[in-house]
């Protein structure tokens, strides 16, 4: 694959200017997450091309996010750029209940490169709201009320989702939750809920969710959904057996099965869905994020003809979101989908992502910090840790450490410096994610292993006693 040249602004925002920017920024946005607050200022965006975008200061970042794992082919793809133009001309907007060519041959499109797995599409504008729909069809296709998900597992943060997924410092803010929603303990074999090693475990993580049913009560779940990968919580890469398992379980007690594939669908996992790296067939799959490279919202929900056909007389399905199928994104996403399959963008991934994890297990000898790498494709964690035999954290002592205590914020901040931008866990997780588009190039991998193993050294300089 050809390297992607990239060019920063020819103008930078004058100081003058980017000053009342950032002032604005502090009195008009309610920002999400954890913002750090002032003198730190997080660079203003202004333009972008392949894997690197720059700030207002003229400052240049090779994207390891993705933005926020979205970005799959990159800023400023041509095609997609002229498939925007081409159909803002031709129709931009009609109403969800009226048919569209986009939205007709998305749908089509979307069947084909799921194998026909799935017998029919709902669209949405997030992947949050894809995951709601999810659970509505769910709840409404077996007539019971409860589903089970994963502790650390995110799926969104409206009240439905937050409550699906495990996350506590998304869940806190939301509580009481929605009822209705229980949780099992991840497939995180570094740090194994069960105390137990793998393959000896016997895949308990996964055989946990046949003894919360019987523990609920088999005739009141309604399904189960979990990320095909668990992302936000940490990169949390399955065995093998862990989604046959679950699969046959789901099938023993009739209920559903839905995978979010808003992070590892399309092409990151190394294969087009992530779902597949298993063998399996979910009920319902939620979609988003990859699926226009975040070039224009969009979501979806993909589900099996059982389920489709339950709906296909009254009292039908009885929800609808304003821009559900837009037309533009519709458009966006099919031209979108052709980059994958012209480009080989999940091929890619996985060659890229192989040569990637080889460069970081290299870092990970070299350092005592980094306690895990794990990861497929381009969807890959670092767990840092005091101490490798005990796997204590890599947490500052003090809970209430500002950021310039915290190790993990430091490493960002030094790899930002350098022009890397990486991402960081939530809460107090310890770890770094790496997620970078799928048109990365082995010289570009090289160099991000490069800036991360300099802000290692540094970081361990600081924080750990020799």
């Amino acid at each position: 694959m050809m390297k992607r040249k990239t060019r920063p602004p020819k103008e930078r925002i004058p100081e003058t200017e980017l000053k009342k920017l950032y002032a604005d920024n502090a009195s008009y946005l309610l920002h999400p997450w954890t913002p750090r607050p002032p003198p730190y200022e997080k660079p203003i965006i202004v333009g972008g091309e392949g894997v690197y975008y720059w700030d207002a200061r003229g400052n240049q970042y090779l994207d390891f996010m993705s933005q926020l794992y979205n970005v799959n082919i990159g800023m400023k793809n041509r095609k997609v750029i002229e498939a925007i133009k081409k159909q803002l001309e031709e129709l931009v907007y009609v109403s969800p209940y009226v048919p569209s060519v986009p939205k007709i041959r998305l749908a089509r499109r979307l069947i084909e490169i799921t194998k026909r797995v799935f017998r029919k599409t709902f669209f949405t504008s997030s992947g949050t709201e894809a995951v709601e729909v999810a659970i509505k069809l769910a709840k409404i296709y077996t007539g019971h009320f409860k589903i089970v998900g994963l502790w650390r597992g995110y799926h969104g943060s409206t009240y439905g989702s937050a409550s699906a997924g495990g996350y506590t410092d998304v869940r806190e803010q939301t509580e009481p939750p929605v009822p209705g929603f229980v949780h099992i303990p991840p497939p995180y074999c570094y740090r194994c809920y069960f105390g137990l090693e793998y393959p000896g475990c016997n895949i308990r993580c996964a055989k946990f969710l046949e003894d919360t049913i019987k523990w609920e009560g088999p005739d009141t779940i309604a399904g189960f959904i979990g990320e095909t990968i668990v992302g936000g919580g940490g990169i949390l890469v399955p065995p093998k057996e862990y989604w046959p398992t679950i699969r046959k379980i789901c099938n023993k007690y009739n209920i559903v099965q839905i995978n979010d594939e808003v992070m590892t669908g399309f092409g990151r996992t190394g294969k087009m869905f992530g779902y597949e790296n298993w063998n399996i067939k979910p009920d319902i799959i939620t979609l988003a994020k990859g699926i226009t490279s975040g070039y224009i919202p969009l979501g979806a929900i993909m589900m099996c003809k059982e389920i489709a056909d339950s709906f296909a007389h009254p009292p039908y399905f009885m929800h609808s979101y304003t821009y559900s199928g837009h037309a533009l994104a519709c458009a966006v996403a099919l031209a979108t989908i052709d980059v994958y399959y012209e480009k080989k963008l999940p091929e890619n991934a996985a060659k890229i992502g192989k040569h990637l994890i080889e460069a970081l297990k290299g870092v990970q000898e070299r350092h005592e910090s980094i306690g895990d790498l794990r990861g497929m494709g381009l969807i890959i964690a670092l767990e840092f840790v005091k101490d490798k035999a005990t796997k204590e954290p890599f947490l500052p002592a003090n809970p209430k450490a500002l950021p310039e205590e915290t190790p993990l914020t430091v490493l960002g901040d030094l790899c930002m410096k350098e022009g890397l931008r990486i991402g960081m866990g939530l809460g107090d997780d310890p770890i770094v994610r790496l997620c970078p588009p799928l048109i990365l190039t082995e010289e570009d991998a090289d160099k991000a292993v490069a800036i991360l193993e300099k802000g290692v050294s540094e970081i361990e300089k600081r924080f750990l006693k020799s």
